[in-house]
C-alpha cells in the first residue's frame, strides 16, 4: 500500500510541474532556464496564465523530453476533454496518476495504445506522434501522404498523413536542414509551441482554454537541447509502431554545457564550451539587449542574429563529445555588452537549441587595443592584426606573443617583454613586433614556423612601464 501511495503521489508531483493552476492571470517570474530560449515568449506565456507549471527548483526544463502521458494530460486539459472510456492497458493502473487522463485521451480517440496492449506512458513522445494528435484533435485531412522532408523515408507510414497535414498547417516545421525528425524526442518547450499553433484551428465546442498561438506560428525548429542547466532528453526507445502507436528507433539529442566565458578584453573574449556529441559547434556574437530575442539555429549557422543582420563575429570550431574547446570572439568594442549564442550540430545533421551566454568587454584607455582579428589561417602560417589608439595620438609599445593552446598563459608584464608562461623568451615569429607601430592604423602580422592542426593563442597588449592595456587573446588552428 505505501508503494502505491509513493507512485501516485510522485505521478501527481509530475503532472504539478507540467500543469500549472489554471485560471492564474499574474505575472510569473522568469525562470533562469528560459531565458534566452527560442520559446522563452510563449513559455513565459503559459507560466503567466497558469497553462504550465515549473519544478521545485525554480526551473522549467523546457528542453526535456516530454512523456506520452504528460502529453496526453496537457491536451486534455487545453482542450477540455473530460469524458472517460474504459481502459485496459497492462501497463497503466488505476491507481497511477495517469489513468484517468489516458482514459480521456482515449475517449477523444486522438492515441492509443501499442500491440502488445500497454500505453507506454512514461515513454518520450515523438515528434510523428505528436503530429498524429495535432491532426486527430484537430480532424485534420491526412489523405496527402507526399511528404518533402530530406528523412521522409523514416516517417512511418501511420504518420505520414498527419505529418503532411500539420506542416501544411505550421503547427509542427521541419528543421533548417530540411529533416522532419519523426522520431525525435519531444521536449516541453516543443509542446508548448504545437498546442499553442494548434487553437487556430480548434474545433468548436472542444471547451478547454484558448492559449495564445506562438509567434511564430511553428514549432521552432530549434527545439531540441538548449542551456547548460537542461538535460539531455531522453533517448527515444519504443516499439515497432503501428496506427494509433508510434515510437521506434533510438536517438540522443546534442546539447551543450559548460557555455562560459574565461578571460575578457576590451575587443575580444575566450569562450568555452563542452558539447554532448561529436560535431561542430557555431557561434555569432550580437550586442545584448533585453528586448532581442535568441537566433535561430539556422541563424547561428549562417552568421545571423534573430533580425536577419550579420554579428559582430561568428564562426565554427569542430567538437568531440564531452571534450571542451574553446574559441576567441573578437571585433568587440570596449566596455560594452554582448550575447554570444551558440549551437551545436551532430555528425548526422541533429541540432542542438541555441544557448546564450552574456558578457560585458573590459572598459577602453589610452593604451587599449581597438582592433584584433584574425585575416588567414594556413598549415604552417597565420596572418594576424592588430590596432591601437587613434592616428595622431603618442605612440606606445604593442606586443605579442604566441604560445600553443596547451600552455598556460603569459601575465601582462611577460607579454610586454615577450616571454611564456615560465618567463622565456620567445624569438623568431612567437614574439613582436621589435619596433614600435603606429597608433590608429591596422598593423598585420604573418605568424610563420607553425605546427600543422594544432591549436594556438596568440596574446596582445600596449604600453609601458606596468600601464598596460588589457590583454587580448586571440585562439587560432592551423590546417
Amino acid at each position: 500500500m505505501k508503494k502505491t501511495w509513493r507512485g501516485l503521489m510522485a505521478g501527481l508531483l509530475g503532472i504539478s510541474m507540467l500543469l500549472g493552476s489554471l485560471g492564474s492571470v499574474s505575472a510569473a517570474a522568469t525562470p533562469k532556464d528560459i531565458q534566452g530560449h527560442w520559446a522563452q515568449k510563449q513559455l513565459q506565456s503559459w507560466l503567466d496564465k497558469g497553462y504550465l507549471g515549473g519544478y521545485p527548483d525554480g526551473t522549467v526544463k523546457p528542453n526535456k523530453a516530454i512523456t506520452r502521458g504528460e502529453y496526453v494530460a496537457l491536451i486534455n486539459r487545453l482542450f477540455g476533454f473530460t469524458e472517460t472510456a474504459s481502459i485496459s492497458f497492462t501497463d497503466v493502473k488505476s491507481t497511477n496518476w495517469v489513468y484517468s487522463e489516458v482514459a480521456k485521451a482515449v475517449k477523444a480517440g486522438y492515441i492509443g495504445g501499442y500491440e502488445n496492449n500497454t500505453f507506454r506512458a512514461n515513454n518520450p513522445l515523438t515528434r510523428q506522434e505528436a503530429a498524429v494528435i495535432a491532426a486527430k484533435v484537430l480532424k485534420l485531412s491526412t489523405s496527402s501522404t507526399t511528404l518533402k522532408f530530406k528523412d521522409s523515408a523514416q516517417v512511418a507510414a501511420w504518420a505520414k498523413g498527419a505529418v503532411v497535414a500539420a506542416a501544411d498547417k505550421k503547427i509542427i516545421n521541419g528543421y533548417p536542414d530540411g529533416t522532419f525528425g519523426p522520431k525525435k524526442s519531444l521536449t516541453r518547450a516543443e509542446a508548448v509551441g504545437i498546442i499553442s499553433n494548434s487553437v487556430v484551428y480548434k474545433p468548436a465546442g472542444t471547451g478547454g482554454v484558448t492559449p495564445t498561438p506562438a509567434p511564430t506560428a511553428t514549432t521552432a525548429p530549434t527545439a531540441t537541447p538548449v542551456p547548460s542547466t537542461s538535460p539531455t532528453a531522453t533517448p527515444v526507445t519504443g516499439g515497432s509502431g503501428g496506427g494509433t502507436g508510434g515510437g521506434g528507433g533510438s536517438v540522443t539529442l546534442p546539447s551543450v554545457s559548460n557555455v562560459t566565458y574565461g578571460h575578457v578584453g576590451s575587443v575580444t573574449a575566450d569562450v568555452y564550451v563542452t558539447p554532448s556529441v561529436t560535431g561542430a559547434v557555431y557561434y555569432v556574437v550580437a550586442p545584448y539587449s533585453m528586448n532581442v530575442t535568441a537566433p535561430t539555429t539556422a541563424q547561428v549557422k549562417d552568421g545571423l542574429t534573430s533580425a536577419g543582420t550579420a554579428g559582430v563575429h561568428s564562426g565554427t570550431i569542430a567538437t568531440t563529445a564531452n571534450t571542451t574547446v574553446a574559441f576567441s570572439v573578437y571585433g568587440l568594442s570596449a566596455g560594452t555588452e554582448y550575447t554570444v549564442y551558440v549551437a551545436l550540430a551532430d555528425n548526422s545533421g541533429n541540432w542542438s537549441g541555441v544557448t546564450p551566454l552574456r558578457l560585458k568587454t573590459a572598459a577602453s584607455s589610452t593604451t587599449s587595443l581597438t582592433q584584433v582579428g584574425v585575416t588567414s589561417i594556413g598549415t604552417v602560417t597565420a596572418d594576424v592584426y592588430a590596432k591601437y589608439g587613434q592616428t595622431g595620438e603618442l605612440a606606445t609599445p604593442l606586443k605579442y606573443v604566441v604560445v600553443k593552446a596547451t600552455e598556460a598563459d603569459p601575465s601582462a608584464a611577460q607579454i610586454a617583454a615577450g616571454q611564456d608562461s615560465a618567463g622565456v623568451v620567445l624569438t623568431g615569429t612567437f614574439a613582436g613586433p621589435n619596433s614600435t607601430v603606429s597608433p590608429g592604423v591596422k598593423h598585420t602580422f604573418t605568424l610563420s614556423g607553425l605546427t600543422s592542426n594544432t591549436a594556438y593563442k596568440v596574446f596582445f597588449i600596449t604600453g609601458t612601464n606596468g600601464n598596460f592595456s588589457p590583454v587580448e587573446i586571440l585562439r587560432i588552428q592551423t590546417k
